[in-house]
């Protein structure tokens, strides 16, 4: 019998935040919900990953979305979602709109290369769509963690198969 990966992100892992927050509140949350449930790592882990690929960039990718993420020592993969009533204006944010949608992630050090052409789709995909937005309006987890999974779901690219 073959053990069956958990959601990535589950709607316990998603918070909806009324009152202005800083940043730093902001990665503070996102790691108490990664933390929670799972006894394989730190949440001063976490949060110095978190940290750590902030600064090397940018993670806003427009919409008033951002993207934060991390490779680290885990054994699935696991994400946390943040929702602000209203946008954290930051001059991180790509289009200058602000970010009011944090969705953070954690990725198993050994799936790093799985994963680089799901975190590129997923950018393109939430970049330009409003159905997050219409999703979030709905404040119900589940909805959400159902979308986000759909988009989260691990499928290596089809590898293309050369004629000679």
């Amino acid at each position: 019998m073959t053990e069956r990966t958990p959601p990535i992100l589950l709607p316990e892992r998603i918070k909806f935040i009324k009152k202005s927050v800083s940043k730093k509140h902001i990665f503070d949350l996102l790691t108490k919900l990664l933390v929670e449930g799972q006894s394989e790592i730190s949440a001063h882990r976490i949060f110095d990953a978190l940290i750590q690929r902030e600064k090397l960039g940018n993670t806003s990718i427009g919409n008033e979305i951002a993207l934060p993420r991390a490779h680290i020592e885990i054994i699935y993969p696991r994400a946390a979602l943040l929702v602000l009533k209203k946008p954290l204006m930051t001059t991180d944010s790509i289009d200058n709109k602000g970010i009011s949608i944090f969705l953070a992630l954690l990725i198993p050090e050994e799936l790093r290369m799985d994963y680089t052409h799901i975190i590129k789709n997923m950018t393109q995909t939430l970049a330009i769509s409003d159905k997050l937005h219409s999703l979030i309006k709905s404040k119900n987890p589940e909805f959400l963690s159902q979308h986000f999974n759909s988009l989260l779901t691990l499928q290596p690219p089809i590898k293309q198969h050369r004629r000679v």
